[in-house]
């Protein structure tokens, strides 16, 4: 039989026709490839749409017009990257502009910790040199940072300096880089401030902080402090034990007092924790915004001062914000400290439990409005009530380096500067959240594991074995 006579039969075609067939349907599968790698397409067929970006959400991606990076924190091998990943994608589907990547901050700490990375799963969004930190990699959280961070304009919170003042550049124990760090991840700019070359608080200044001072303020200083104030500015003030630097006057002027002493704290709470005495701890907040989160939180300050509250003070509405337990107690002086003699006394000390934070409202009668005052705080709103905030604590060890990521201390601080600086829609508790495991009935395993290793290949096999039947047939 000649060869071309081979060609002819039918098995030969047959066989040809399939093998063309196997090569269309791969040629098809490879262009396919390739176009979903080149142009990503997305269909949600879930109920209500859950795994697409809310239409707000949207609309702000499309304000989006230069590069946006958003960095995960997450460790590698984690169960929540698959998550954060899933999420973070939606944004890059909805803007090329958008783009993220992931940090492992066990494998790169000096990395995550230059970015301000505080607990496993924070988001921090980059966008033309504005920095913001989403506190976990859900979408609720991530646009609320997105839409901080598309304002064009930064409050500015200015930390006062040329007093011993704590530094906020300094890492390592002692120092404020953390907390800097954190408030430019809020979406501040931090400037300092020396009032010894600079007359008066900048008009545009959001909120002044003082932090632990050691040498005493000069009558000018004391007077800008006092002209600031009673302009409606916003100022946060964190004192050490024994050290007031000349302000202890200026805070009795709106009904803030100092105690010289030291608070101590021994009980199952502080001991469970691993804390010793000189580190009272507080689980009592008042009702103010800035703690309207604080169930079961816990907060500890490392050599505190009591602070007392005059309630006579005209014009001055005071809120404890947080106070120790009943265990606590007081001693006065520092003699004790020389025999260490820091079991409590009855006859010498005073018992608990006291006031570690005060937020003073104070009211400022014939006011202008607020675009036409001079001096009027960036971020206010016009025509809101005449009315100002200073809050103190007696502790500033709480904030440092040290202490600023343990229990519910960073968020004390960062709450206390959003709410003096009018952005209590930031105010939260920044808690890091586990993931959510799925979590399958027996007889949904059982259904799972039927369709997946039976009835799928019983139903090819079935397929296959109705269409050779069916060729069979034919010849």
């Amino acid at each position: 039989m000649a060869w071309r006579d081979q060609f002819k039969k039918r098995r030969v075609i047959y066989g040809a026709s399939s093998a063309a067939s196997v090569l269309l349907v791969m040629g098809i599968l490879l262009v396919v490839a390739l176009l979903t790698n080149w142009h990503h397409l997305r269909w949600d067929i879930t109920q209500g749409q859950t795994q697409s970006l809310s239409a707000v959400t949207k609309a702000l991606l499309q304000e989006v017009t230069k590069p946006l990076t958003m960095t995960a924190f997450l460790p590698q091998g984690s169960g929540e990257r698959q998550n954060a990943r899933d999420i973070l994608s939606r944004y890059v589907d909805h803007n090329p502009k958008v783009s993220y990547h992931f940090v492992d901050p066990e494998r790169e700490p000096l990395k995550a910790k230059e970015a301000g990375y505080r607990f496993p799963g924070n988001v921090l969004l980059t966008y033309q040199g504005r920095r913001q930190m989403a506190d976990q990699p859900e979408e609720e959280a991530v646009t609320n940072t997105l839409r901080k961070i598309l304002k064009p304009g930064r409050k500015q919170v200015y930390f006062l300096t040329g007093h011993g003042e704590r530094d906020i550049t300094k890492g390592g124990q002692g120092g404020f880089q953390v907390a800097r760090r954190a408030l430019e991840n809020e979406g501040y700019e931090i400037k300092p401030l020396n009032l010894l070359t600079q007359a008066a608080v900048p008009q545009d200044a959001a909120v002044l902080i003082v932090v632990g001072p050691k040498k005493a303020f000069l009558g000018n200083e004391i007077g800008a402090l006092k002209s600031y104030l009673d302009g409606g500015g916003r100022l946060l003030v964190l004192l050490e034990p024994f050290e007031d630097a000349g302000l202890k006057d200026l805070l009795a002027r709106y009904g803030v007092g100092l105690n010289d002493g030291i608070i101590l704290d021994v009980n199952q709470v502080s001991q469970a924790l691993g804390v010793n005495a000189i580190m009272p701890i507080v689980v009592q907040y008042g009702a103010s915004p800035i703690t309207r989160d604080f169930q079961n939180i816990v907060t500890i300050y490392p050599v505190a001062r009591p602070l007392t509250l005059n309630r006579d003070v005209k014009d001055v509405a005071l809120l404890p914000l947080a106070t120790t337990t009943n265990t606590s107690y007081e001693k006065k002086g520092k003699n004790w400290m020389k025999g260490g003699q820091a079991a409590f006394d009855p006859k010498e000390d005073q018992k608990g439990p006291f006031t570690l934070g005060v937020q003073a409202e104070i009211k400022l009668p014939g006011q202008k409005p607020e675009k036409e005052k001079p001096g009027a705080q960036a971020g206010k709103v016009a025509g809101e009530e005449n009315q100002t905030y200073l809050v103190v604590f007696g502790d500033v060890d709480f904030a440092d380096n040290a202490y600023f990521n343990l229990f519910g201390n960073g968020d004390l601080f960062l709450n206390t500067v959003n709410f003096l600086a009018s952005e209590e829609s930031q105010i939260t508790v920044r808690e890091a959240r586990k993931a959510q495991l799925l979590t399958l009935t027996r007889g949904q395993v059982w259904g799972l594991f039927l369709a997946s290793l039976g009835w799928a290949p019983l139903v090819m096999l079935g397929a296959g074995i109705w269409a050779y039947r069916r060729r069979r047939a034919r010849r």
